[in-house]
Parts: C-alpha cells; structure tokens; sequence
C-alpha cells in the first residue's frame, strides 16, 4: 500500500482480487475500487462481502474494457500472461496513473535489469522506454497458502512524460533479440537482408554502436538510436 501511495479521492483498479483480502484494505483508503477477477467461483462472495464502494467485475484482464477515467492500477498478477498484461497497460497508459503489481520474482528483474545482465532483454527495454522501474520488496513462498514455488515481488510503474507509443519500436527490439547468441548486425541481417551486410554496418556506425555489439549490451537510449537508423 505504502509503495502504492494512494489518496482517499482516488480510484484504484484491482487485478486479481482473488478472496478479497487486499480489496477491503483498498476500500478503506480510497473512494472507488474496481475489482477484475477472472474465477467465476469467487465472484458470488466478494460481491457479497465488499462494501458499496468496490465494483466487482468477472472478466479476464487482457480484455476487458478498462474505466475511462484516471486509476491507479494494483494487483497480483498470473504469473502466465504477466508480460501481456504489461503490454496492455502501456497501452491504456493515457488513463492508468501508476502501476503497483506483484508478479513473479523472475519477471519482476527483467523490469529493471541493466544491460550487460542476463536478465536483460527485450521487456526490459520495452518497459523501461515507456517508464521508470522500482523494485520495491520480495515476497517469499511462506506469504501464501498454498505456496507457490517460486518468490514473487512488488515493483511500482511510473509514466515516463512526453513518450508516444512506438510500436515499430516495440517490434524491432522483439526481433532485434531473436537471437542472444548472435550479434546485432547478425539479427538485423535477418530483419534487413535487402539492405546488405555493409549498409547494416554503416547504420550501426551512425548510431555509435560498434560491429560486433550483442543486443543485451545496448541501453534503451541505444536501442532507440539503432531503430531510428532503420526506421
């Protein structure tokens, strides 16, 4: 909640309330909450236990229509469709304030690795080109009955300003990390053919990033300089 940082004027949409014990906190700290859970065998109760100002929903995440009006965005995301869930929110980003979601410890480094780092890939640059990343604290197996097998995390999502939605952008740097083992030039080769090796070499140049650079090397600034080379 603290990481959070809500106002009791704000309103909060949950993801994945599950028995509702985070919700009833939610309720008492802010004026509307909007509750998404996808397991129809659990809306009966929290509809039944949640006070007036906490709207029930069933629904799967990834579809449905999200409030038109400003929200903060919380929750405890699966797992399996953590990664499309990020790319939904960046694209609803115009109405969602903030994000403050547990996921997966495994995920959660990917959102703040730096380069050079294993972790380091492609929704770190994604994730990073659109905000800034705070890694706020682990959350071991014992918190949860049952417990999962693996740590989970909470990070904080904040809007960088004045970034418009690139998603040329977004499919390069997927591609551009198509192959780990391979260096850039390579990768592009496989995305430019047309263009020849030389002319490849010659844009990487331009943009100030050496021949035999391997994609988890370059910054998000950098990736943005390649991608205008080939834009």
């Amino acid at each position: 909640m603290q990481l959070a940082r809500l106002l009791p004027a704000d309103t909060v949409v949950e993801i994945g309330p599950g028995a509702g014990s985070l919700t009833q906190v939610l309720a008492a700290a802010v004026q509307r909450v909007v509750a998404i859970e996808i397991d129809r065998d659990l809306i009966p109760s929290l509809r039944a236990n949640m006070p007036s100002n906490v709207e029930i929903i069933e629904g799967d995440a990834l579809e449905i229509d999200f409030p038109d009006a400003p929200f903060h965005l919380v929750g405890n995301l699966p797992y399996n469709v953590a990664t499309p869930l990020f790319k939904r929110f960046i694209e609803n980003r115009d109405r969602i304030l903030d994000v403050t979601v547990m996921i997966q410890k495994e995920v959660a480094e990917r959102l703040v690795a730096e380069p050079r780092t294993a972790a380091y890939g492609p929704l770190s640059v994604l994730v990073q080109y659109y905000a800034n990343v705070t890694y706020g604290f682990t959350v071991p197996p014992g918190a949860f009955k049952p417990p999962p097998k693996v740590d989970s995390a909470v990070i904080r999502l904040e809007w960088k300003p004045d970034v418009a939605m690139a998603k040329g952008f977004t499919d390069f740097v997927h591609q551009a990390f198509s192959s780990r083992r391979k260096t850039l030039a390579n990768n592009l080769l496989g995305m430019f053919g047309s263009l020849g090796r030389d002319e490849i070499l010659r844009r990487l140049e331009h943009a100030g990033i050496k021949p035999n650079t391997r994609p988890e090397e370059l910054s998000v600034t950098e990736f943005l300089r390649v991608y205008n080379q080939f834009r």
